[in-house]
C-alpha cells in the first residue's frame, strides 16, 4: 500500500474517532464565525465555502508559500489533483484539474475571463505580489460562467487599498525586495494606497529579473527574463446607493529562452528565440445597490484585454501574435424574503464579449479568426424556512458564432443547467449533492489552425467540431467542530464523490500515414474521483490536509485521459512561536506514481514526497509593518517528474522582505 494511501487511511481513522467521541461526550455548539471562509465564486454571492455544496478552496496571500511564489501558476501547485504543465519558466505554463486541460478549466481575474490559445506559450500573467487570493472551484461552473468552465474555475482577486489600510488609516505606502536561489531571481516593488470619504485607490508595480532555472534532476535550464507588472485600481462612492470602480493592468516579460518554453532544452529544431509577451486589461464596473430596495443589486462591467507576443531568434523567422476581447458583464440579485416557504436569491444576467486573433509575419498555429459570445443566465439560491435544506437551481443559454477566412462560419447554441441541495442536520454537520452541466466550445485553433504541426505533417481545419459537454453529479459532505479538543479550537472536514461523463470529447488525432494532425470529437469520456480537506486550528497552530484522486478514461479508445494529477495528499502546519512574531511551518506533497492504462502509451512517472519549510516574522512595536518570509523549497532536493515528465524544480531557498507604513 502506498504511502499516501496509508496516510489517507489513518486521517479517516483519526476524523471517525474524533467525530464519534464529539457524538457522545459534547452536545453541538454553534460554529465559531471567525472560522468561516467565505467565497463569493462558487455562487456568485457570498457564503461560507463550508455550506456551498460543492468543494471550494480559498487561499489567501498571506503565507510564506504564496508571498515567495514565482509566479501565480506556483501558489497552485501544491494542491492536490491540480497540475501545472510546461516548465516553470512564465510562459507556457498550463493548468488542468479534474481530467481537463486549460481549455476546460475557465482562469479569472477580478471576474474578467483571461487565457489565450496560443499552443506551448499561455499562461496567466500577472504577478503574484499584486493578488489578494484566490479562489478554486471544483466541478463544473458553466451556470454563471459559460463556455470553458467545465473542470473548475480559478478566480484570482487583485488587492484593493481596503486590504492594506488599517483602522483609522486612509493613506500607506508598502514596498518589498525577493530573491530566490532555485531560479536565481531578484525583484522588488512597491504601492501606494489611500482613501478619503468618497474614493479609495492604490497604485502599484513589480519589476523582476528571472534566470536559469535548477531542476530536480541537478540539470539546470536556460531561462533569461525580465519580467514588469503595473496595477493601478480605485473606486468613487457616488452616493450610499452607487458606486463605481475600475482598474488597469499591465503585464510585460521579455525572455530569451527556447522558442516552445515548455520543452527543456534547446535544440536545431527548439532555437532560442528574443520572445516578448505583453497584456493590458481595462475594465470598469458600476453598481446600484439601493438599500432600500431588495430587488436591485445591479452590476455592469464593460472590460477589454489586449495580449501580444511576439518572437525572433538567429535562424527563426519574426513572428507576432495578437488577441482581442471586448466584453459585457450584466447581473443583477433580487432578495425576496417574504414568500410563505422559502426566502429566495435571484441572480440573473447576461454577458457577451468578443476574442479576435491576428497572426502576423511567419506566426504558425494562431488562426486569424475571431468568435464572439452571448449569454444569458438565472439561479435561484433558495432556503426553506421551516427545514434546514437549501437549493440551487438554474439555467443558462450561451450562443457562439466563429468565423475565418476561406472558412464555414460556425455557429452553436448550447443550454447548462445546475441543481444542487445542502442539508445541514445539525449545527456541526453538513450534507449535499449535484448535478451540473457544462460545456466548451472549440478554440479557433481547434476549428481553423491549417499549418504546419512537425516536418512532414500539417494541421487539417474542422470547423464541424461540435462543443464539448459535460453531466457531473457529485455528492458529499462536511464536519464541523468549535472547542473540541480545547477552548477556542476548530475542526473543518468536507468531502466529495464526483462523476463526470464528457460528451463530444475534443482530442488531437495525427495521422501519420496521410500527414495530418486534426481536431476530433470523440463519443465519450468518464472521469471520476475524490476530493477531501481537512483544516484544524487552535491557538498554538494550524493544520491544513488535503486529498485528491481522479481518474479518467477516454470510451472511444480506451485510453486514460492523462491531463490528471496522480493521487496526492498534502499536508501544511503553521506554528507561531509564543508572542515573538515568528511562525515556522511545514509543507509536504506526497503524490503516487502515474497510473494511465497501456493504451495512453504515457511513460510511467514515480511518486515522490517533497517537502518545503517556513520561517516567517511579523514585526511589532518599533518594528511594525516590518515582514519578513524565508522559504526553502524542496529542502531535500528530490528529483521528481511532473506526469508529463517534465522535472521539476530542485531545491530553492527563497526570500522576501516588506516594510510598510
Amino acid at each position: 500500500m502506498s504511502h499516501v494511501l496509508r496516510l489517507s487511511i489513518l486521517t479517516s481513522a483519526i476524523l471517525s474517532v474524533i467525530t464519534s467521541a464529539h457524538a457522545e461526550t459534547q452536545t453541538s455548539t454553534k460554529s465559531a464565525k471567525n472560522h468561516d471562509v467565505m467565497t463569493v465564486y462558487a455562487t456568485g454571492n457570498e457564503r461560507d465555502s463550508f455550506d456551498a455544496p460543492m468543494m471550494v478552496t480559498v487561499i489567501k496571500n498571506n503565507s510564506p508559500e504564496t508571498q515567495t511564489a514565482s509566479t501565480v501558476n506556483d501558489i497552485l501547485r501544491k494542491i492536490p489533483g491540480i497540475g501545472v504543465t510546461g516548465t516553470s519558466r512564465a510562459n507556457g505554463q498550463d493548468v488542468y484539474m479534474r481530467g481537463f486541460d486549460r481549455r476546460g478549466i475557465l482562469t479569472l481575474v477580478d471576474n474578467v475571463r483571461q487565457g489565450t490559445d496560443t499552443g506551448h506559450i499561455n499562461g496567466t500573467f500577472l504577478d503574484p505580489a499584486l493578488i489578494k487570493q484566490v479562489e478554486i472551484i471544483r466541478g463544473p461552473s458553466a451556470l454563471l460562467y459559460g463556455s470553458g468552465a467545465m473542470g473548475g474555475v480559478i478566480a484570482w482577486e487583485t488587492v484593493d487599498a481596503k486590504d492594506l489600510l488599517d483602522k483609522g488609516q486612509n493613506s500607506g505606502f508598502r514596498v518589498f525586495s525577493q530573491a530566490a536561489t532555485g531560479d536565481h531571481s531578484f525583484g522588488f516593488g512597491g504601492t501606494s494606497f489611500g482613501r478619503t470619504e468618497q474614493f479609495d485607490g492604490l497604485f502599484s508595480f513589480v519589476t523582476k529579473q528571472v534566470g536559469d532555472i535548477r531542476l530536480s534532476n541537478g540539470n539546470d535550464m536556460d531561462n533569461k527574463e525580465t519580467i514588469s507588472n503595473m496595477l493601478g485600481k480605485g473606486t468613487w462612492q457616488i452616493n450610499d446607493d452607487q458606486k463605481i470602480s475600475g482598474q488597469l493592468r499591465y503585464y510585460n516579460n521579455n525572455a530569451y529562452e527556447p522558442k516552445d518554453p515548455q520543452q527543456l532544452a534547446v535544440s536545431k529544431s527548439n532555437l532560442q528565440v528574443n520572445r516578448t509577451t505583453r497584456q493590458r486589461d481595462a475594465q470598469v464596473t458600476y453598481q446600484l445597490n439601493p438599500e432600500s430596495n431588495d430587488w436591485l443589486n445591479l452590476k455592469a462591467t464593460p472590460y477589454y484585454s489586449d495580449v501580444n507576443i511576439t518572437a525572433k531568434g538567429n535562424g527563426t523567422n519574426y513572428e507576432g501574435r495578437t488577441q482581442e476581447t471586448y466584453g459585457l458583464k450584466l447581473d443583477n440579485r433580487s432578495n425576496i424574503y417574504n414568500m410563505p416557504l422559502a426566502a429566495h436569491n435571484f441572480t440573473y444576467g447576461g454577458e457577451t464579449y468578443k476574442q479576435k486573433q491576428t497572426p502576423y509575419a511567419s506566426t504558425t498555429q494562431f488562426p486569424d479568426a475571431d468568435i464572439l459570445f452571448a449569454a444569458g443566465f438565472l439561479q435561484d439560491e433558495i432556503a426553506l424556512k421551516d427545514l434546514p435544506v437549501s437549493f440551487i437551481v438554474g439555467t443558462r443559454y450561451d450562443h457562439y458564432k466563429a468565423t475565418a477566412k476561406n472558412n464555414n462560419d460556425v455557429k452553436e447554441g448550447k443550454w447548462s443547467s445546475k441543481g444542487a441541495v445542502s442539508v445541514t442536520p445539525t449545527d456541526w454537520s453538513m450534507l449535499f449533492a449535484s448535478y451540473s452541466e457544462a460545456f466548451r466550445a472549440p478554440t479557433m485553433m481547434e476549428m481553423y489552425n491549417d499549418e504546419r504541426h512537425f516536418p512532414g505533417n500539417y494541421w487539417k481545419p474542422n470547423p464541424e467540431l461540435k462543443p464539448e459537454s459535460t453531466k457531473t453529479a457529485e455528492y458529499g459532505f462536511g464536519l464541523r467542530f468549535d472547542d473540541l479538543l480545547m477552548a477556542r479550537d476548530n475542526l473543518q472536514f468536507k468531502t466529495s464523490y464526483f462523476n463526470t461523463k464528457a460528451k463530444d470529447y475534443i482530442n488531437t488525432e495525427v495521422n501519420f500515414a496521410k500527414g495530418y494532425t486534426t481536431s476530433v470529437n470523440a463519443k465519450q469520456a468518464k472521469i471520476w474521483g475524490v476530493d477531501a480537506s481537512m483544516n484544524y486550528k487552535n491557538d498554538y497552530f494550524s493544520w491544513d490536509l488535503a486529498y485528491n484522486k481522479t481518474t479518467g478514461k477516454n470510451e472511444h479508445n480506451g485510453k486514460s485521459i492523462t491531463s490528471i494529477k496522480p493521487e496526492s495528499v498534502t499536508s501544511n502546519i503553521s506554528v507561531p512561536v509564543a508572542d515573538s512574531g515568528f511562525s515556522v511551518g511545514w509543507l509536504g506533497e506526497f503524490t503516487r506514481h502515474t497510473d494511465f492504462n497501456a493504451a495512453a502509451n504515457v511513460q510511467r512517472q514515480a511518486g515522490y514526497a517533497v517537502h518545503d519549510f517556513y520561517v516567517s516574522y511579523k514585526g511589532d512595536g518599533q518594528l511594525k509593518g516590518l515582514g519578513t518570509s524565508v522559504v526553502l523549497g524542496n529542502a531535500f532536493d528530490k528529483e521528481y517528474y511532473s506526469s508529463q515528465g517534465i522535472p521539476q524544480d530542485g531545491r530553492n531557498a527563497k526570500l522576501l522582505v516588506s516594510f510598510q507604513w
